[in-house]
């Protein structure tokens, strides 16, 4: 009789512990999550999110991924898994075309970075550096710019992750240039659309 009422839960979710979380997954969640089943990492909550999360953005499954990070939000993590489950929602966010949503989700892991220990673990899981794929950090500045078109605000989001060791100088520099090139671009395809609709 014991652990009858667990029978219907899924091995790797009982040793992540998120039995709990599971049962309150319709059958339709449940179907997409067995999906990736075989590739989760059950060692703890935030691993199974996250290895989930990685496959079904992978499988272009965004709306999933998104549900994941939001149906996950009661379960106690520290700030270096919740930085993790965060993150791995936020290129999902972007390609849902959810651009505020995604915004508030780069705010919060660039607040996650700031909490004691969070930025001590992530350089550490990337051997001393910080990883080039920091989404919080990089989609922040793609929605700023790349949506927006807030060139401004591109440029002053560099300079504030430059002093918060985000970024180097010289990846700000390259970046802003990257920035101006983009513009002028985007200036150019203007003047040429208004061109055709003249002649």
């Amino acid at each position: 009789m014991f652990g009858i009422g667990n029978r219907d839960v899924p091995e790797k979710v009982r040793e992540a512990k998120l039995s709990k979380w599971y049962g309150t997954l319709s059958d339709t969640d449940k179907v997409k999550l067995n999906r990736y089943m075989d590739g989760a990492d059950p060692s703890s909550a935030s691993a199974f999110i996250c290895s989930v999360s990685k496959l079904a953005n992978d499988d272009h499954n965004y709306k999933f991924v998104a549900f994941l990070a939001e149906s996950t939000e009661d379960i106690r993590m520290d700030g270096i898994q919740r930085f993790y489950v965060n993150e791995v929602s936020i290129p999902a966010l972007y390609n849902m075309e959810e651009y505020d949503r995604c915004d508030k989700a780069c705010d919060r892991g660039l607040a996650l970075l700031k909490e004691k220990g969070v930025m001590e673990c992530v350089l550490k899981d990337n051997g001393g550096v910080l990883p080039e794929s920091l989404y919080c950090r990089n989609y922040k500045l793609n929605v700023a710019v790349g949506v927006h078109y807030d060139y401004d605000e591109g440029d002053r989001l560099l300079e504030q992750f430059e002093k918060d060791g985000l970024i180097s100088h010289e990846e700000v520099e390259y970046r802003k240039q990257g920035i101006k090139t983009f513009r002028l671009q985007k200036t150019f395809d203007s003047i040429f659309s208004i061109k055709e609709k003249d002649e």
